[in-house]
């Protein structure tokens, strides 16, 4: 239970830095954000490839830990494209 507080208070504290710095930077908030929802949902595939690689076998676990790839090949891809970020 005590981690599900830990990452409940870190969304908040990352969000709100988030804000503040959209409120300052709009245009390299715009681009920030958007490498940082492809490593999230990188972060969230990899997660859950590993729970079917646990629970059900690595073969069921391919599909995710490609998305994973994808999603984070995306990331680099853009951080590569804006090179002020």
């Amino acid at each position: 239970m005590f981690i599900f507080i830990f990452l409940a208070a870190f969304a908040a504290v990352a969000l709100a830095g988030w804000i503040i710095y959209a409120l300052t930077h709009p245009v390299l908030a715009g681009q920030g954000i958007l490498i940082f929802l492809c490593k999230a949902a990188g972060v969230i595939a990899l997660l859950s490839a590993l729970g079917f690689w646990i629970g059900q076998g690595f073969a069921q676990a391919i599909p995710g830990f490609l998305f994973m790839a994808g999603f984070f090949f995306a990331a680099n891809k853009l951080e590569l494209r804006w090179r002020s970020w």
